[in-house]
């Protein structure tokens, strides 16, 4: 009997983002394309228990209560489909901030379904954990597969990779804004969004579009094409957070400061674009030997509190199984 797995998986950052949903299940109802980071990193252990509940660790410390709620409904769902039976131990770390606009959730989730998996009486392939993960986080569902994936939209999709981690010939530097939680939770903004924002409908008409031209894009290996269409993109997501009522403000004064120092920068030859999702922290793109120079231009902007350079990251795996 299997009695302890741990596994791993690395946070993305959408080039065309995930923001709305189509139904239950973390639907989206947005195609979003994005790149798994090796540098963020989620490792999560989980262990058979005895008793009737299950226990959540979160960083070191017993998870609040939100948080052991809803990976309790999480492993629940598992339950009532037959691929998990009894109470578990969950022991998750984040390399990384959490709950700051980062995707620790999507690292976070993604590895705790390769966790699962292994606990299953039934294999379970890599597009069924795609859709498994994403029960937990939306965004999860693309760092299953890492590497390059895209995430369509519809009521039950799973994530694909496009490339590689090998192959994609680009990397990020995320320039940290802020430090702490962010006041508003993705899943909170986005069913604001769609309940209130005016533009809500012309940006999941945007979203298909941006997603066509950013698949040729990728094909054509253009990366100033590639960078653009996340800047645009980007700007379209957050011009919808800022019409909902009230209104969704993830960026602070670090963040437009450093949007502003990333087109000064391709101005003078460096090739950098810049994307945010759900916070204020700033991810530059950029060929992968030009990541060292966009990583040290970061830390010389004023109010930026650290600086993670990363290329490219894998799929979520289990890395050690233990049996008795």
């Amino acid at each position: 009997m299997i009695t302890r797995v741990r596994a791993a998986a690395c946070a993305n950052i959408a080039l065309t983002k995930y923001w709305g949903k189509a139904g239950p299940g973390n639907a989206p109802a947005t195609p979003s394309i994005s790149l798994a980071l090796s540098a963020l990193r989620t490792e999560t252990v989980v262990e058979r228990v005895r008793g009737g509940r299950d226990r959540v660790i979160l960083d070191g410390r017993p998870a609040d209560r939100g948080t052991r709620t809803r990976v309790g409904a999480y492993l629940d769902l598992w339950r009532e489909q037959g691929l998990l039976r009894g109470n578990f131990r969950v022991d998750s770390r984040n390399l990384f901030p959490t709950a700051a606009g980062l995707a620790s959730s999507a690292s976070g989730y993604a590895a705790l379904a390769a966790a699962l998996s292994a606990f299953s009486p039934r294999r379970i392939g890599r597009i069924e954990l795609s859709r498994l993960a994403r029960l937990g986080s939306g965004s999860a569902a693309r760092s299953v597969p890492g590497g390059l994936a895209r995430l369509p939209a519809g009521p039950d999709p799973a994530a694909r990779r496009l490339l590689p981690p090998a192959a994609v010939p680009f990397g990020m530097v995320v320039a940290l804004a802020a430090t702490g939680e962010k006041e508003t939770g993705s899943r909170e903004g986005m069913l604001a969004s769609a309940r209130s924002s005016p533009y809500y409908r012309a940006w999941l008409r945007q979203a298909r579009r941006d997603d066509r031209e950013m698949r040729a894009a990728l094909a054509a290996g253009d990366l100033p094409r590639i960078g653009a269409l996340a800047e645009g993109n980007m700007a379209a997501m957050h011009a919808v957070m800022l019409a909902t009522r009230p209104a969704l403000l993830y960026w602070n004064e670090v963040t437009i400061r450093l949007l502003g120092a990333v087109r000064g920068w391709r101005r003078r030859g460096l090739a950098a674009w810049a994307t945010v999702d759900a916070g204020p922290h700033v991810v530059l793109l950029c060929a992968r030997e030009d990541l060292p120079r966009a990583a040290r231009r970061a830390r010389r902007v004023p109010g930026v509190r650290g600086v993670i350079e990363s290329l490219p990251g894998g799929a979520a795996e289990v890395i050690e199984i233990e049996e008795r």
